[in-house]
């Protein structure tokens, strides 16, 4: 294990029986080589005084970042270092976000340069991708700032594509660790935080004096840190454009006003295989429905019904930018489901945004879950969301009245977030395409 500085350090040995089981080895990759060892990047981000630098100590079970209880830190500062965990390695980018007093007032021109820095480092030829995000909140810490940065890291740099979890530090003090997310966790969904896991832990150091009952809860959180990062990373390969959409995201976002009002719907891009994109527009008259606005749930978005893509190289038709993109797939048809999807993903490149995967047939989200593993997902695909929706001749209305609600409650929690230049500058150009 080594710090960015090419230090060389032995890890402690897993901690004693009694403390929670170590992570499984992860599976392998089908198209890993075997040249070198994977390499996963895991962001960890947080306002100063969060505790990320703990977190990563207490993950690599030595000192291997240095810590402050200092609150300065210019936003995307970052420094990384490499630990491994159960065979597999892992670089840890210990990266600073919007403190509290800063918000809104950022040096652009040292954030900017910091930003820059931070992407080329992940889209590096020597970076396997981007695999998870940890977000660092301390139990104490006010919430202003924290839907800005979440929106920050999860949304405009890695466009939802990659698991988020949270860490909550500071818990040594707590009757037990886990009962605060029980009474707390609610609060981050009410603010539009939805997160794939999360961890209460504590970062204090061991040191002589402490008493048995710090040092348990020291090692019980280290292992379930490591725990989190085995369980939840994924795999998602950037390209070339996502280093020029990711900056210009992050950009708008922190020189707009930090309203999450969307003053222009999202556009959402949906494809169903198994239906004729040819509707009843009225009585006798039948033709394609090209951009709808529709309200889903609580919210306004615009509509793309569209084919499967055709894959030749002769059907150059430019098409349209979607914020969130909704695949549906046939559980009785796996043999093609994958080659369908990639057309899909690749024409409106699902690369650079969050996808929502239907499955049609099946009866709950985990079963929708393990489908789309088993033949969707490819490596270098990212994260995908996942749903379900039952076969139309079941006929049982609580059963499609929960698919239902859950996929609204997902396209929400799935959408790219629009930052109030994004909506200003479609605004001006659907102004000038109305004036041709």
């Amino acid at each position: 294990m080594a710090s960015e500085q090419g230090q060389q350090s032995s890890v402690p040995p897993p901690p004693p029986q009694s403390s929670p089981p170590p992570p499984p080895s992860p599976p392998p990759l089908a198209s890993m080589s075997n040249t070198r060892p994977l390499e996963r990047n895991v962001v960890i981000f947080g306002d100063s005084g969060s505790g990320k630098s703990s977190v990563i100590n207490a993950i690599a079970q030595t000192q291997l970042a240095k810590t402050s209880s200092s609150a300065t830190g210019c936003t995307f500062a970052y420094q990384r270092h490499k630990v491994e965990i159960s065979g597999q390695t892992f670089v840890l980018f210990d990266t600073a976000g919007l403190n509290e007093g800063t918000a809104g007032t950022v040096p652009a021109a040292k954030a900017d340069e910091n930003l820059k820095s931070l992407l080329h480092e992940l889209m590096s030829p020597k970076s396997d991708g981007i695999g998870l995000l940890v977000y660092c909140v301390r139990s104490t810490r006010a919430r202003r700032a924290l839907i800005r940065n979440y929106n920050l890291f999860y949304s405009a740099i890695c466009r939802k594509k990659v698991p988020i979890v949270v860490v909550i530090t500071g818990l040594e003090n707590e009757p037990d660790m886990e009962s605060w997310w029980d009474t707390n966790g609610k609060e981050f969904k009410n603010r539009g935080m939805h997160f794939e896991d999360h961890a209460c832990v504590t970062t204090l150091h061991k040191h002589s004096g402490i008493s048995d009952v710090f040092t348990r809860r020291i090692e019980e959180s280290s292992v379930t840190l490591r725990n989190l990062i085995v369980k939840n990373c994924s795999d998602w390969v950037v390209d070339d454009s996502w280093f020029k959409q990711s900056f210009t995201a992050v950009r708008n976002m922190l020189s707009d006003s930090g309203s999450n009002e969307r003053s222009l719907p999202s556009t959402l891009i949906i494809c169903d295989p198994s239906r004729n994109e040819e509707v009843e527009i009225a009585p006798c008259i039948h033709g394609t429905l090209r951009p709808y606005f529709a309200r889903i749930g609580a919210d306004h978005y615009q509509v793309h019904r569209v084919p499967v893509p055709d894959s030749s190289p002769s059907n150059p038709e430019k098409k349209p930018e979607g914020d969130l993109l909704i695949y549906y797939a046939r559980a009785d048809e796996p043999s093609s489901a994958r080659q369908m999807f990639l057309a899909f993903y690749t024409a409106y490149r699902g690369n650079m945004v969050p996808v929502v995967v239907v499955v049609k047939g099946l009866d709950d989200r985990q079963a929708a879950h393990q489908w789309v593993e088993k033949h969707i997902i490819y490596d270098g695909t990212g994260r995908l969301f996942s749903t379900f929706t039952p076969a139309e001749e079941l006929g049982y209305d609580s059963l499609k009245q929960q698919a239902e609600q859950e996929l609204q409650d997902l396209i929400r929690q799935a959408c790219l977030v629009r930052s109030e230049k994004k909506v200003k500058s479609k605004q001006k150009r659907l102004a000038r395409r109305n004036r041709l």
